[in-house]
């Protein structure tokens, strides 16, 4: 398992994802199919390939051109430069500003940030204890460096949310287009976060275009609003151009 796992991760955008998560994509696969690691070339090459397509749903892509250019970046203190080149914190560029203004409004003196990526670059401030978590560990790499440089307290954790069993009681949960991403029991995982998180407040938020950048035909997820409802749970929603945000008040 530890050889097949090593050349899964034989990528850059995949290097610094836990071998946890690997492991359990991996069995998860294995399992579902009912087969084991082939030995055959050919097939182990296939399967590689598709463990690496699921983990990328996870991981992203974090797209500067070198290391080195990420380094000056962090060394220079211009981390708003980071946000422009990460997948995720670029499309939300021109949201940030709202969702900053809504958090403002909510005032939190803690948050948690599930699948954290680049966000706290844009939000975490001082005042407010940040609990950042992500499978990344160059993106948490990044944040540490943030959190050093501006005096914030916080604290990082390189982990699969799915697995973790308990997360710090907060003001705010912030959980920003990650749901999506987790897998057919998106909906199970969904209902355990909002049940089992000790949060007052969360900020959930889905992404309303595609990978290819088209807008989504049914970009409301009618199976969370129906999960709100069933939890008796009432929210707000604010859309964007590029994601609709649901804020909710426990």
């Amino acid at each position: 398992m530890d050889s097949i796992v090593g050349e899964i991760k034989n990528k850059k955008e995949l290097s610094d994802i836990p071998d946890d998560l690997v492991i359990s994509a991996l069995s998860e696969y294995l399992r579902k199919h009912k087969i084991s690691v082939p030995q055959n070339k050919k097939a182990r090459k296939a399967l590689i390939k598709i463990i690496r397509a699921e983990l990328r749903r996870y991981a992203g892509q974090y797209s500067l051109s070198s290391q080195s250019k990420k380094e000056k970046i962090i060394k220079s203190g211009n981390f708003e430069e980071l946000l422009k080149h990460h997948s995720s914190t670029k499309e939300r560029l021109n949201d940030y500003n709202l969702l900053n203004e809504t958090i403002s409004s909510i005032n939190p003196k803690s948050i948690l940030d599930l699948g954290c990526g680049l966000n706290p670059l844009a939000v975490a401030r001082k005042g407010a204890i940040y609990h950042a978590y992500d499978i990344k560990k160059d993106d948490l790499d990044i944040v540490s460096a943030f959190f050093k440089a501006n005096n914030i307290s916080g604290d990082i954790h390189n982990l699969d949310i799915r697995e973790v069993k308990k997360f710090p009681e907060v003001d705010l949960c912030l959980i920003l287009k990650v749901l999506d991403i987790l897998g057919n029991n998106k909906t199970e995982l969904a209902r355990k976060f909002l049940t089992e998180v000790k949060a007052k407040n969360f900020i959930i938020s889905f992404a309303t275009r595609t990978l290819s950048g088209k807008p989504m035909n049914r970009p409301y997820r009618r199976w969370f609003e129906n999960l709100l409802n069933n939890l008796s749970l009432k929210y707000e929603m604010i859309r964007t151009s590029q994601e609709i945000f649901y804020i909710l008040k426990k």
